[in-house]
């Protein structure tokens, strides 16, 4: 054995035996070393060792499978040099080559191939290509209709298929729904009982619209959102009740609507009409409220009630009709589905035979035969299936998250009902959906499993590996601050709890820079989502701050390993990479940054290398349609589409080489290609693959062309990297052209890309999260998060639900209009649901790729409305009802900053600059002088526009500002930024003398929620702290530490006498987060914004104008020092009264700071000297 030294976790996950175990790895856990330790501990048990051939080891890729066997195969060899004599480990190592580690598609072809006469399969069958497949879909697909227009008798309901669902003008539209339907069935194991399932569903009488599938959804979702909007009503009147004012113009409306949503609530419960009869819900009109006390609460309750109006509106859409109009709705589109459902399953027949023809199966068939082999329909094993079994020790599968239901069939039948059965995997890093994963089966067998030191013996077990080992503790804090207030049961298939929350394993100690989030202000003018420039101005940005960053000396490592960051260390990761990558990597050329597109067929897909490598396939085999097009398209030979039709006339029923041969007897292009081609084919035989290549490239003269295309550096570097590629193919062993093709095409297939030497060790990567997932990387940027999230799957024609099954529209085909059905609706919401829980996850992914810094950006129109409109809706946890309503990414990151105070993640804004906005496309070779001078001129002088404000905090609190006099302000720099103090856990501190910093949370805990008006004794003050501490509003200790004799005296002072007159216009303990320049704080960075958060201990109001009370338990050793104490808060308290003013719209006139030590007070009236007060 290494000489690893697993966790307490990772040493359960390595020993467990005799049941089932779910290891639930969270990101950078080190499961794949988990992994292999639990096998090396089996094969070198030695009281019962195992053989390596009697596992079956199951991974998402090949790529994933051939590193798993490598550290296998190296752990064997580290076995062997400690003990050379070891005939056991020198079997297991020779059986390593051999071992079961592999897809689960290899596993059931290997399966298949082995029982082919049990599947009614030639063992020599062919897995079918993408095109191969496809266009045998178009045949099946074709004759399973026209057996339909031939014979509509044999098929009544297929005409109203066609006229409904078809649209009644040509089947286009109904051939894509075919197919759409046939894919997304292949989900389940059985897919055809599935679609009887369906049938039955739609013919199945009920009585009630809620007692069908799709009520019940519909019914729940209402009642999550009426009872997130009952509490959300009785949180917005508590808060009213602060200000009588307020509560006279609005209580009694919300008082109605908030009864109204507590009946409707009820109702939901009883059934769909009973629910009905509540809407619509009512919205009395607000009474009349001039000059609010309390502006921004003012408007926060009617922003609030608008958003309730709203959502009870969508939800009267929801419940539009009564039961049974909804039922005989869906009792109309029952034929036309049923007739969907048959004509599916015909072409699914259709598309076997054809298969069944020509020898292949395509990768679902590959899981369906297994599944059917291996189960029967009940889902019990069959004979064979536990004959396979026992060959196994033990059946380990990686990534058990992205299984789908089909897979975790063949898994169940093998591991003898799940006993011997080991799964690793994260839900939380679930995010294949469009693959057919499931993550709900990960989750139930999470959530059904005892953890591993509470299971009875036998009994499946679950182990939460959460030690991370990849990032620094900056990114785990903010990834687990954004998760645990946003991600969910609800949204994300999993509660972000104690056993989700990742825990930093490799700290260095060191303090790092916490994660950014950059919002970039668009400009005014238009809405953002349609602003053309947008992704350009946001990739601007980015740019900007990577050469900034590199350029200005940014360190990354700890210690002794801290080095310089380089350009190769940062990875821009993309939601939609495909669409907007090539927008990131122009703008970062602009500024002279390297860059490499990381994005999987990125180098295979080229047109340079895609020319070579299907001209090695024509070399090797002409008659091959694809390639030999593929080659007389390139840019080397450039025929025309007219061209290539001409080649196809001169025979229409041969292959393409013949028909090229016949067009060639006419000289021409068509001779000089074959004439070239022949030449090849004769010389390849005696060439080794690196010569074929070079000699490819030199026949096609791809060096000249390349040069002369844009970015003609790095396609000439691919090529030179495909002749290093033939290299490694010779010197493995391998011979022979078409072995070497193959093993090009088995490369690309696998996503298996070069890396391109310098470009890719010292350029900026840009790739998608989904090809991010499993990776790291010293420096992240998540970009492109305002992109409103994809719903395009829920508009369909006929939305497809594995568990709902068809919503179909309904049709009237006399007025010629459709519209939702009742099971559309329940399908939608389900759909949307769903995706957005997978958004949750490749947020998880993306936010857990980095080592040390993070950075999110964001291009929005007005940041600052944003955050204001965020924050009137916020609260701890974040509600999923909410949180289901965000547009983007973004808005849940600023949801969790809100929610957090931004503790983990600090939030900048820039404006939009307007040079930068220019991103001419590039233009053609041409003199250097003239128009292309200013150009370079503007280049040169390129300063990153923010240099200045990256001096400045993202945020600043109003007590960090204590201690910075205003006349000094452009003199002294602000204070670090300290970390915010731990609150230890109570039996931690039992003993200790209570410190300065406990004593004044408790005074101002009390000063909070007391009762002031039993303040006049100190009995009484006693008894109100005696209230607290049994409300639980404070701890014991906290009671003990606060001064109930320093309170009696405050409320006996001036100050406290006008605290107890302020009636209804006093507010304690007031918190407020709003944007202010920069510039009034610091007097520099002009335009730039940051984050003023604070908490104002109390203010009232006196005559139309306000006053600040902020109370201080510093020791004042003397009177005399009270000036001196008071100067250090000077700047606080100004701050305070810069937020009030901009948020209540009233000036204020006094400051009074009250230290209750030394039962003085000290005012700071705006703009005069510091002076005492009795």
């Amino acid at each position: 054995m290494s000489d690893f030294k697993p966790t307490a976790a990772q040493a359960a996950a390595i020993n467990t035996r005799g049941s089932a175990v779910l290891v639930s790895a969270g990101a950078g856990s080190g499961k794949t070393r988990v992994l292999t330790e639990r096998l090396m501990s089996y094969l070198q048990d030695g009281e019962n060792p195992a053989e390596l051939d009697s596992f079956l080891i199951i991974t998402f890729t090949r790529a994933a499978a051939g590193e798993l066997r490598g550290r296998i195969s190296q752990e064997l060899a580290a076995a062997l040099a400690k003990d050379p004599g070891s005939r056991r480990l020198r079997r297991q190592s020779a059986l390593c080559s051999r071992a079961q580690i592999g897809t689960i598609h290899g596993f059931c072809a290997a399966l298949l191939r082995e029982n082919s006469h049990l599947a009614g399969l030639s063992p020599d069958f062919k897995i079918a290509d993408e095109q191969r497949a496809g266009a045998m879909k178009a045949a099946a697909l074709q004759k399973a209709l026209e057996r339909r227009y031939e014979t509509p008798g044999n098929y009544p309901a297929f005409t109203l298929l066609a006229d409904t669902v078809g649209a009644g003008r040509d089947d286009g539209r109904l051939g894509a729904l075919v197919l759409s339907l046939h894919e997304k069935m292949q989900c389940h194991a059985r897919p055809e009982l599935w679609a009887k399932e369906q049938t039955a569903l739609l013919q199945s009488p009920k009585n009630d619209a809620g007692e069908t599938p799709w009520g019940r959804e519909i019914l729940l979702r209402a009642g999550e959102s009426v009872d997130y909007w009952c509490g959300e009503f009785d949180r917005l009147m508590e808060a009213m009740t602060a200000h009588e004012k307020i509560s006279r113009a609005y209580m009694q409306s919300f008082s109605q609507t908030g009864d109204a949503l507590r009946e409707l609530r009820r109702r939901l419960r009883l059934g769909w009409d009973e629910a009905r009869a509540c809407l619509p819900v009512p919205f009395p009109n607000l009474g009349r409220l001039v000059n609010s006390p309390d502006p921004v609460l003012s408007e926060r309750l009617k922003d609030r009630r608008k958003a309730c109006k709203s959502a009870m509106e969508e939800l009267e859409k929801a419940l539009y009709a009564d039961s049974a109009s909804l039922l005989a709705e869906m009792a109309s589109t029952g034929p036309a589905m049923s007739a969907l459902l048959s004509l599916t399953l015909d072409f699914d027949r259709e598309y076997a035979r054809a298969k069944s023809r020509a020898g292949l199966v395509d990768y679902s068939d590959l899981e369906h035969m297994t599944a059917r082999l291996l189960s029967d329909e009940n889902g019990r094993p069959t004979a064979l299936a536990e004959r396979v079994s026992r060959r196994y020790t033990e059946i380990m599968v990686d990534e058990y998250q992205d299984v789908s239901r089909v897979q975790d069939a063949i898994f169940r039948a093998l591991s003898r009902g799940g006993k011997n059965l080991f799964m690793v995997g994260d839900v939380k890093q679930s995010i294949y959906r469009f693959r057919l994963a499931d993550p709900g089966i990960f989750t139930e067998k999470y959530l059904s499993y005892a953890d591993a030191d509470k299971a009875a013996p036998g009994e499946p077990r679950r182990i939460m590996l959460q030690e991370n080992f990849r990032s620094r503790r900056e990114v785990l804090d903010c990834a687990n601050s954004v998760f645990s207030l946003c991600m969910s049961r609800s949204l994300g298939d999993i509660d972000y709890d104690e056993n989700a929350a990742l825990k930093c394993g490799a700290d260095s100690g060191e303090k790092g820079p916490l994660p950014q989030l950059l919002l970039l202000s668009l400009p005014k003018a238009g809405d953002d989502e349609e602003n053309p420039d947008k992704t350009a101005l946001e990739a601007q940005m980015v740019a900007a701050k990577i050469k900034a960053l590199v350029e200005g000396g940014a360190e990354l490592g700890a210690g002794d390993g801290r080095r310089p960051m380089g350009y190769g260390d940062v990875a821009i990761l993309l939601r939609s990479a495909n669409t907007v990558g090539g927008i990131y990597r122009r703008e970062l050329a602009r500024l002279g940054i390297p860059v490499t597109a990381g994005q999987s067929g990125g180098f295979f897909s080229s047109v340079e290398v895609s020319a070579i490598m299907s001209m090695l396939a024509v070399i090797d085999n002409p008659h091959q349609d694809i390639p030999l097009i593929a080659v007389l398209r390139s840019p080397a030979f450039g025929f025309s589409a007219d061209e290539l039709s001409a080649v196809r006339a001169a025979d229409r029923e041969a292959d393409f080489y013949t028909a090229l041969r016949k067009a060639g007897g006419n000289g021409g292009r068509c001779r000089a290609f074959l004439e070239k081609l022949e030449r090849l084919r004769s010389e390849a035989p005696d060439m080794p693959a690196p010569e074929l290549v070079w000699r490819i490239s030199e026949e096609l003269d791809l060096l000249a062309i390349c040069s002369a295309m844009s970015d003609g550096e790095r396609r000439r570097a691919r090529i030179m990297e495909l002749a290093e590629l033939s290299e490694r193919f010779e010197s493995s062993g391998y011979r022979g052209l078409h072995r070497f093709v193959l093993w090009l095409r088995s490369l690309a297939e696998k996503g298996r890309e070069p890396a391109l030497g310098a470009e890719s060790a010292s350029a900026v990567q840009i790739m998608s999260v989904h090809r991010s997932k499993g990776l790291e990387f010293p420096v992240v940027f998540l970009c492109d998060t305002a992109r409103r999230f994809n719903k395009q799957d829920s508009r369909d024609t006929v939305l497809v639900h594995p568990e709902l099954g068809l919503g179909p529209k309904v049709t009237d085909l006399e007025r010629r209009v459709e519209y939702p059905s009742l099971a559309r609706n329940a399908i939608k919401l389900r759909l949307e649901r769903e995706l957005l829980s997978e958004e949750m996850r490749l947020l998880y992914v993306a936010l857990t790729r980095p080592k040390e810094r993070l950075y999110v950006t964001a291009a929005v129109k007005d940041p600052e409305q944003m955050i204001s409109k965020a924050a009137a809706s916020v609260s701890v946890p974040m509600a999923p009802e909410l949180l289901a309503q965000a547009a983007a990414p973004v808005n849940w990151l600023i949801y969790a900053g809100l929610a957090d105070g931004w503790r983990h993640m600090e939030l900048k804004t820039a404006e939009c600059v307007e040079e930068a906005a220019e991103s001419p496309e590039a233009a053609p070779q041409r003199d250097a002088g003239g128009e292309l001078l200013p150009e370079l001129r503007r280049r040169l002088r390129f300063v990153y526009p923010f240099r200045e404000a990256e001096a400045l905090p993202s945020k600043v609190t109003a007590t960090e500002l204590k201690g910075r006099a205003e006349e000094d302000e452009d003199a002294q720099p602000l204070a670090p930024a300290r970390p915010r103090p731990f609150r230890m856990p109570d039996f931690t501190r039992a003993g200790r003398p209570v410190t300065g910093a406990e004593r004044g949370t408790a005074t101002h805990l009390v000063l909070q929620y007391m009762d002031f008006g039993s303040s006049n004794s100190l009995e009484s003050v006693k008894r109100e702290i005696e209230r607290l501490r049994e409300a639980r509003f404070i701890s014991d200790r906290e009671a003990q530490a606060v001064d109930a004799e320093a309170i009696v005296k405050l409320f006996g002072s001036p100050t406290g006498r006008r605290m107890l007159a302020a009636g209804d216009t006093l507010r304690r303990e007031f918190k407020f987060s709003l944007l202010c320049p920069a510039e009034e704080i610091f007097g520099a960075a002009a335009g730039e914004k940051l984050l003023l958060q604070g908490v104002v201990d109390c203010f009232l109001e006196e005559e139309g104008e306000l006053v600040i009370i902020d109370y201080k338990t510093d020791y004042v050793p003397s009177q005399g020092a009270l000036r001196e104490k008071a100067a250090l808060y000077s700047g606080q308290l100004r701050a305070y009264a810069r937020a009030l003013e901009r948020i209540c719209g009233k000036t204020v006139k006094d400051c009074v700071l009250y230290f209750l030590s030394a039962g003085a007070a000290v005012s700071l009236p705006m703009g005069e000297n510091i002076k005492n007060k009795a």
